[in-house]
């Protein structure tokens, strides 16, 4: 009997393990390190650094990014997982709307570039009028198994923004995942 107890427990315990789920939080830059052009993001012993190079260049923990697009001004979101120790940041890259951001992740300062999210949110500007504005606002992170799921928590998105393919879509019904290698848009 404690045998067959024993095995139901292990079985229980492989199958929460095999499926488990971490969420990404966000993480503001600490006000007391960081300057204008230099923000530094600390949790627990984990650090990363960005610096403002130029409107498009961002120098993350010694590594260069720059945005593939000319004239294009990027925006920062960083997300911490604690128990995998991996940062993801989110660049949002606007010229006169939103077009998108580019994802990249830092483990153990190792930088790895993921793939761009081709999608904005389609919501009211500052004007009040209806634009391609940033999606970072309504971005969630969930780590899935071998999975990284990027989800959208506003009504109205719009994919692949000023390209050919652009469609405004329902926020809800379109995600991306990121699973061997591939970062893959959902809809």
């Amino acid at each position: 009997m404690k045998k067959i107890i024993l095995n139901l427990l292990i079985c229980i315990f492989c199958s929460l393990n095999a499926f488990s789920q971490y969420s990404y939080d966000i993480v503001d830059f600490s006000q007391q390190l960081s300057t204008d052009t230099e923000k530094i993001y600390v949790v627990k012993k984990d650090t990363i650094k960005l610096t403002q190079i130029s409107n498009s260049k961002l120098e993350i923990s010694g590594n260069n990014y720059e945005a593939s697009e000319e004239d294009v001004v990027i925006t920062p979101k960083v997300y911490y997982n604690s128990k995998l120790k991996t940062f993801i940041l989110l660049l949002d890259k606007k010229v006169d709307y939103s077009i998108g951001c580019d994802v990249v992740s830092i483990k153990n300062g190792s930088y790895q570039y993921l793939g761009e999210l081709s999608v904005a949110a389609y919501t009211k500007g500052d004007d009040g009028r209806m634009n391609y504005n940033s999606i970072l606002p309504f971005v969630s992170i969930v780590k899935v198994s071998d999975r990284i799921i990027f989800s959208f928590e506003t009504p109205l998105v719009v994919i692949y923004p000023g390209m050919s393919e652009e469609a405004t879509l329902n926020g809800r019904d379109v995600y991306y995942t990121y699973s061997k290698s591939k970062l893959q848009l959902f809809k």
